[in-house]
């Protein structure tokens, strides 16, 4: 396969956009709104103008000021770069050293330890099926670090290929799969998820990042529909989703004995209060099951972080159907 990418369709990013303000001007926008706010039982103005002004502190902070969402570039920074080399090194990329609150999100928050322990478990599963013959799936892809950073040592006629609708993902992952030696074995595809062009196609499909920017349970159903028809008889779906946290769900799921309360006390300020995040959109393991069992999975396993906030499900496409 070579590594260029076809346009397939054009469809909408959930998760961020083209940006049409400065970051001065998103600032701007953010404090004025929590100023009209006033001040919250858990939070007054002053605490959030002033976690405002830190999350403009750092490079990733401003993403998410004016996204509130991730790109794949930050998704993989989150997830890859800074628990395997910032923790150690305390520097980003471009040795900046990481400001005290950005070190406290990353070490600290909830939901981004779960994300970090989701990205483990994801490759703990996949590396389970590279084998000869392979054909594997990312979607939507971002870097495809959960299939390029693999260990294919002694693997051969394997492909993978890289589905995204956002065409910086996709030359990021073309150049990452260059530097790792692998671009004679990967293919991009410009695509929507809700609309693959693929039919019993891959031997497996991770997935990761979709389903958290979808509140319609029946656009999720279909979601998972699209995996089912893409993945060959025999396939195997790699996903997560979002657990409901207690303030939404008096039968949550989460540990709370495994959660660092003051911690969860300020994520909720950052991603809900200051930013008002999109990716709230939270479903219970059995909203989850009855979903892909609906459209035809079996064999389906949850394998839960440890505070049980952003579950991984395997789940079978049966070899017969």
């Amino acid at each position: 396969m070579t590594t260029q990418f076809q346009n397939v369709n054009e469809p909408h990013i959930l998760s961020h956009g083209s940006q049409e303000e400065t970051i001065e001007q998103t600032i701007e926008r953010i404090k004025a709104k929590i100023q009209k706010a006033g001040d919250k039982p858990h939070v007054t103005v002053e605490r959030q103008l002033q976690i405002v002004d830190e999350l403009a502190g750092f490079p990733f902070g401003c993403f998410l000021l004016q996204n509130r969402g991730l790109d794949g570039y930050w998704a993989d920074y989150m997830v890859y770069y800074y628990p395997s080399k910032g923790r150690m090194t305390g520097l980003d990329p471009q040795g900046r050293p990481f400001t005290e609150f950005e070190k406290l999100a990353f070490d600290k928050f909830p939901l981004v330890l779960a994300t970090q322990q989701r990205f483990v478990h994801f490759g703990q599963v996949i590396h389970k099926h590279v084998k000869d013959g392979s054909i594997l799936a990312s979607l939507p892809c971002g870097l495809m670090r959960d299939l390029l950073s693999l260990d294919f040592t002694g693997v051969e006629n394997f492909r993978l290929v890289g589905i995204d609708i956002d065409p910086k993902a996709l030359e990021d992952a073309k150049q990452l799969a260059e530097e790792l030696g692998l671009s004679d074995n990967v293919g991009f595809f410009k695509t929507d998820a809700w609309n693959l062009p693929f039919q019993d196609r891959f031997t497996l499909l991770t997935s990761n990042g979709l389903n958290v920017y979808e509140h319609d349970d029946v656009k999720v159903t279909e979601l998972y529909r699209q995996f089912f028809k893409v993945l060959a008889p025999g396939g195997v779906l790699v996903t997560s989703f979002s657990t409901p946290p207690p303030v939404l769900d008096p039968n949550s799921e989460w540990d709370m004995t495994r959660i660092d309360q003051e911690a969860l006390l300020l994520q909720k300020i950052v991603f809900y209060d200051v930013l008002d995040a999109k990716w709230q959109c939270f479903r219970t393991s059995k909203t989850t099951l009855s979903q892909l069992q609906t459209v035809g999975f079996c064999e389906i396993e949850f394998i839960y972080d440890d505070a049980h906030i952003f579950p991984t499900v395997v789940a079978h496409k049966p070899d017969k159907i």
